[in-house]
């Protein structure tokens, strides 16, 4: 492999301001996952955790096919739009809309059903709150597990 070929992820400080340098949305959904999730546990910034939550919906959703959906996903949908209030908060009818979309995803998980639309939203519009808040932000008090 080439030097120029070779991906180099490293993991965010804890500190510094976060970047998104990919331009494709899936792609800086990707490099956030990489850059601010922990291999297990909640992260450390509300920015990492706001896109953790996302992406474990998702994999719920897409790769589980919502086998284990329960109430810790339910409590993390619970809690999405709160974070889009903190730093550089999203306008009311934003966040009115990332909650008609929580509570969708919350009744999709409940019946069993998978929707890819409603999950590519979830992680698009955390890829934004992420990106209108480089700065970082301490996450949340959480009482889920997942």
């Amino acid at each position: 492999m080439k030097e120029s070929e070779k991906q180099v992820t490293s993991v965010h400080d804890g500190v510094s301001p976060i970047i998104v340098t990919e331009t494709e949305e899936t792609a800086q959904f990707n490099q956030l996952w990489d850059y601010l999730v922990p291999p297990s546990g909640h992260a450390k910034t509300a920015q990492g955790e706001i896109i953790r939550i996302a992406g474990r919906v998702q994999h719920e959703f897409l790769s589980n096919g919502g086998i284990n959906w329960d109430d810790g996903f339910r409590k993390m949908l619970h809690i999405f739009p709160q974070y889009l209030r903190l730093g550089n908060a999203f306008g009311e009818d934003d966040i009115k809309s990332a909650e008609i979309l929580t509570n969708l995803l919350m009744v999709a998980g409940d019946e069993g059903r998978i929707d890819y639309f409603l999950c590519s939203a979830l992680c698009a519009c955390a890829v934004a709150w992420v990106q209108q808040n480089p700065e970082v932000i301490a996450p949340l008090e959480a009482d889920y597990n997942r």
